[in-house]
């Protein structure tokens, strides 16, 4: 009786515990599988969503204007100095002189500058440095130097400063303007 005993408790950790292990083994490689259906479930679910948002945020790039207008330097040049001109008529600045910079090639774009010489009160100077940081196309102020006038007696008490400054956008090249 012993022996049979013996030879149940062999049969039993030589067959059933390893089959019990392997029950176990797949029964947790069940849950997890249900879990990774349910997160697939879960993101097919938002699939629609992603790509009603995708295309949203291509329709704004594409819409989204990154470059001077113009076929030439100087039309590309001559829409800057309007962006310019209607920024400092909305900030109450007023444009000394402008000179237009040589545009530079840069890659496949090209550089356009205006170095502006502007005078008015400080308040307008950051409203119009603002207002050509979140300009459309997107241009960039550069050499910025700021300079205080001495205020006459008698005179408003607002900060009046003389400033230049370069301003630059880009223009798309165009192929005659890569190889002319």
């Amino acid at each position: 009786m012993l022996l049979l005993l013996a030879a149940a408790v062999g049969v039993y950790l030589i067959i059933a515990v390893p089959l019990l292990d392997l029950y176990a083994e797949h029964e947790s490689l069940i849950a997890s599988r249900h879990t990774l259906l349910s997160k697939v479930n879960a993101a097919a679910g938002e699939l629609p969503m992603l790509k009603t948002r995708v295309a949203e945020l291509r329709d704004a790039v594409d819409s989204h204007k990154f470059t001077l207008e113009g076929a030439s330097d100087a039309i590309a040049s001559a829409d800057l100095e309007g962006h310019v001109e209607r920024f400092a008529r909305g900030t109450g600045l007023k444009i000394g002189s402008t000179e237009v910079l040589p545009p530079q090639a840069q890659g496949d774009y090209r550089r356009i500058g205006l170095r502006l010489l502007i005078n008015g009160s400080y308040e307008s100077l950051m409203k119009l440095l603002v207002a050509i940081e979140t300009a459309t196309p997107p241009l960039v102020v550069d050499d910025l130097e700021i300079r205080s006038l001495v205020r006459r007696l008698g005179a408003p008490s607002a900060s009046v400063f003389d400033a230049s400054l370069e301003v630059y956008g880009f223009s798309a090249m165009t192929a005659k303007a890569k190889h002319p």
